[in-house]
């Protein structure tokens, strides 16, 4: 989403914590952040709170001095959702229920919007922005990089990981009759439109191909079939699997074989009319939002222990810790921050609480995959990775019950820790999350309440303390209905 910058937000959260482990001092922080986080989410910028339809979510606390803020993102919004139900179905949290039934309607509704992007027909589930009352925007200035994408993978995936979870509750009928045809809607646009291109997730946009989309493309076709057959919509979704394939395909040519990072988005020409290298977090974001522990650390959807995601977290880290000022006290050997992308000047350019909320939840889960495996494997790809806690370590196989493996996790734990801690140095005083981090001298920066910081710092939170999201691949047992083979996958033996 655009934002203009709000007042720079003075005095942080500073306390004396030193004395303690990193691991303690990262619950320290954890449990003071938590509650206030939760309170905004609830009571500050979701519906009637905020002064929005119920399922609404504004995009920052709402402030009647910068309208264009106080704005229903899709995008944004759907990172909450997504935290919502991953603590409903995976923490079996059922007083999410009404509240999710209320954000499945708001979603249902931005549909049927006739914006500035045009109908339902004619590329309106493209719409990213809607005013709190999910009315339509006129004012081009609220809207930029309309239309996005994103949005129609993004919305299916969040109605489709409520759908199966109501399949559970013996709600299958109601998915089949009333949720699905939404779904299915913004299926079908995607299997025909995939391959065109689009405006980016960051501002300012570029128009060309995007890592991030193509992700939510490929998870929404894959796990849409999954649902459209356990329902008995097998004609719907013939054609979804073959045509996730070729997402799964186009997907690889983002990989930056030189350099060993995902690049964001094809247009890599940093001379160009707001041009990049490539160099930014929307893999990182990929990588912890598609997690799905029974794919292992499969390359070729990105997960969060792949040699791949794994290098392109070292190489984009590296990255953003030479463009920030404020990270050039840091030691190579100690995380740093990520902001959006490299060459962003948006409230000029800084760190982001978002994408590195974000480092450290690929480090856990990837902690997680490893555990759940029995070991790790260094390839040749993740080798500059691995070397950042053991400068000679070497390519191979580790199973769990040998010294380097626990060694080399042991430090990783470390490293997501202390990266929590280096967040709480620069947290406000009152804990309530903004949208940056001043890259001159620290501290937090931007508008108060931006979600997207809320929502990481959640779901950071939730994998820290050992939540594991439901599979959307399909577990590999086939007596279970959703099973699903996933386009590549090799189980390692240690």
């Amino acid at each position: 989403m655009r934002l203009t910058p709000l007042i720079t937000v003075v005095g942080f959260a500073s306390q004396a914590l030193a004395a303690k482990s990193i691991a303690a001092q990262a619950q320290a922080y954890l449990d003071k952040l938590v509650p206030v986080t939760q309170d905004v989410l609830f009571n500050m910028v979701t519906g009637e709170a905020a002064g929005a339809d119920p399922g609404v979510v504004c995009a920052v606390i709402p402030d009647p001095e910068h309208p264009d803020f106080s704005l229903f993102w899709v995008r944004d919004a759907a990172l909450v959702y997504d935290v919502w139900l991953n603590e409903l179905v995976s923490l079996n949290d059922v007083s999410l229920r009404t509240l999710m039934d209320d954000v499945t309607l708001a979603l249902v509704r931005t549909q049927q919007v006739t914006s500035l992007t045009r109908d339902v027909f004619n590329g309106g589930l493209e719409e990213p922005v809607f005013y709190l009352n999910l009315t339509y925007i006129t004012d081009l200035a609220y809207r930029p990089g309309a239309p996005c994408a994103d949005n129609p993978p993004f919305r299916a995936n969040i109605l489709i990981k409520y759908a199966e979870w109501l399949i559970t509750q013996n709600n299958g009928s109601w998915v089949a009759d009333n949720l699905w045809p939404a779904i299915n809607l913004d299926l079908q646009w995607i299997s025909n439109h995939w391959n065109e291109s689009s405006w980016d997730l960051w501002w300012p946009p570029v128009w060309g191909g995007s890592y991030w989309t193509s992700s939510l493309q490929y998870r929404a076709l894959r796990q849409g079939s999954r649902l459209g057959r356990a329902i008995g919509r097998h004609a719907n979704v013939a054609g979804y699997d073959s045509r996730a394939s070729m997402v799964l395909d186009y997907m690889q040519t983002f990989w930056n074989e030189e350099e060993g990072f995902m690049t964001e988005t094809t247009v890599t020409d940093p001379t160009a009319t707001y041009g990049r290298t490539g160099v930014g977090a929307a893999p990182i974001t990929v990588s912890i939002y598609n997690f799905d522990i029974e794919l292992g650390c499969d390359a070729a959807t990105f997960q969060p222990c792949s040699d791949r995601a794994l290098s392109s977290l070292k190489v984009v880290g590296d990255r953003f810790k030479a463009n920030f000022p404020i990270s050039k006290d840091i030691p190579d050997h100690k995380p740093g921050f990520y902001g959006f992308f490299i060459e962003d000047k948006f409230i000029g350019g800084q760190p982001q609480f978002f994408s590195t909320f974000n480092q450290a939840e690929q480090l856990y889960d990837a902690l997680a995959t490893w555990e759940k495996l029995g070991g790790l494997e260094i390839t040749d790809v993740s080798l500059k990775f691995f070397r950042q806690f053991d400068p000679k370590v070497k390519t191979g196989k580790y199973a769990k019950s040998s010294g380097i493996y626990r060694r080399l996790t042991n430090a990783i734990r470390e490293w997501a820790d202390e990266v929590l801690v280096l967040l709480s140095k620069h947290t406000p005083d009152d804990f309530i999350l903004t949208e940056s981090i001043e890259k001159n001298v620290g501290g937090p920066y931007g508008p108060r309440g931006m979600i997207r910081s809320l929502a990481a710092a959640m779901s950071a939170a939730d994998t820290h303390n050992g939540m594991i999201p439901p599979s959307w691949s399909g577990p590999r047992n086939a007596g279970n209905k959703y099973a699903n083979t996933p386009d590549s996958q090799v189980p390692l033996g240690f």
